[in-house]
């Protein structure tokens, strides 16, 4: 963006996007807008369904992307309030993959469901970094960036709201076949259900998997964010090299997932609660062995090699973690996902803050504390989960929990 700096530069004063404390700012505020939309929509969720939600705030994210080229042109404090509602809109899109496996999966295939449809944050990087880094040095500069992916939101968004259904039960191109399948063993109960907040609060196993979540996010959205910067000003790639090789982890990392969620459906001679141990334990030990070795090595390729290998192997922990806060919480998934999206928005809003006071010159010896001290904290996050996964269903699930709590009148019920 130096032709900004150029135009707007006043004399004697420092431009907003040459001051790292501003530039920090900008990133934290995305995060800041998500925190903000994280609220209502567990609410709007449950009322409105996850087509209605997640079309608007999807909406509402790709109109932001279009106008950042313009809120840039204005000055700083309209590119913070574009990125607060592009984060806003951006806040949804976890826990919405609970809310729609819950609608769609069969029991028997949550993970292969769960893993294809959070392998869209590891897409959405595969063509956003190396397409953005030729972009920047392309004659049509920084600002196509924003115009080409805002419009391509909007028009998934459209297409989004236009096929999708919140359950399969009534969408008109699923087979009465198709759908005895997706709801084989399920509890079939009609109406809306309240989120029993508290009960969910007070579980031993929620809790254990919201620490879980929120060591492993705070570690990948530090590789996640920081990643290109780790690339470029300790590794020394330039802007077109960090693109593609920040790009990289990402295919591989797309890859695995779509072989770890079918694999872990598959496997039906291991106990499933044994499956989803061992997938956390491979996704939050491989960051943790990440962080250690890229702290200790002086060498470029093998730090650039635990970079990709961590960010490639946190991607199963969605058949690990994520899959046992689907099997516990069923219906009432959309809370607990949408907690788990806080600890990551969360972590996104606190890393400047943090990377500024650990890493203020980006020198490896500064990057070198910080990832040892990121490594010791995922494992300790992560050491609850193991003695306290279950794929039982939480019994505030079941229709007889909220009939004893007087919530809701008898109704009948069968198995599928």
């Amino acid at each position: 963006m130096q032709d900004v700096v150029a135009e707007q530069s006043v004399v004697n004063q420092t431009h907003w996007l040459e001051n790292t404390a501003d530039v920090s700012f900008i990133f934290s505020a995305g995060a800041a807008g998500a925190i903000i939309g994280l609220l209502p929509s567990v609410p709007l969720t449950t009322e409105f369904g996850v087509r209605n939600v997640l079309s608007f705030y999807g909406s509402v994210s790709a109109l932001a992307t279009l106008a950042i080229p313009f809120a840039v042109s204005i000055g700083y404090y309209p590119v913070v309030a574009a990125r607060v509602v592009q984060g806003f809109g951006a806040s949804i899109l976890f826990s919405s993959i609970g809310s729609i496996s819950e609608g769609w999966s069969p029991i028997s295939e949550i993970s292969t469901y769960v893993a294809f449809l959070s392998s869209g944050f590891q897409i959405s990087n595969i063509i956003s970094m190396p397409v953005s880094g030729v972009l920047c040095e392309s004659e049509w500069g920084w600002r196509s960036i924003y115009y080409l992916f805002g419009g391509v939101a909007v028009a998934a968004n459209i297409s989004f709201f236009t096929f999708f259904r919140d359950s399969a039960s009534v969408h008109r191109n699923v087979s009465h076949k198709e759908l005895g399948h997706i709801l084989a063993g399920r509890l079939e109960v009609s109406g809306k259900r309240s989120v029993p907040y508290l009960a969910i609060c007070k579980d031993k196993v929620i809790l254990a998997i919201w620490a879980a979540a929120f060591g492993g996010n705070m570690s990948l959205m530090a590789l996640m964010t920081y990643g290109p910067t780790y690339l470029n000003k300790v590794l020394g790639l330039d802007v077109r090299e960090t693109g593609f090789s920040n790009a990289v982890p990402y295919i591989l990392a797309t890859a695995v997932k779509f072989i770890a969620g079918p694999l872990s459906d598959r496997l039906t001679f291991i106990p499933e609660v044994w499956r989803m141990v061992f997938f956390a334990a491979v996704s939050q030990g491989a960051l943790a062995v990440g962080f250690f070795v890229m702290a200790l090595t002086n060498s470029r390729i093998v730090a650039q090699v635990a970079y990709t290998a961590a960010i490639v192997l946190a991607g199963i922990n969605i058949v690990g973690v994520v899959k046992c806060a689907q099997m516990v919480a069923r219906q009432h998934v959309h809370f607990v996902m949408a907690v788990i999206s806080l600890t990551a928005w969360g972590a996104i809003f606190v890393l400047p803050i943090i990377i500024g006071f650990a890493c203020p010159n980006h020198t490896a010896a500064e990057w070198a504390v910080f990832y040892i001290a990121v490594g010791i904290w995922v494992i300790v996050m992560n050491i609850p989960f193991p003695f306290l996964a279950t794929v039982e269903a939480a019994e505030y699930t079941k229709p007889e929990w909220e009939q004893k709590q007087g919530k809701v009148a008898p109704a009948p019920q069968k198995i599928v």
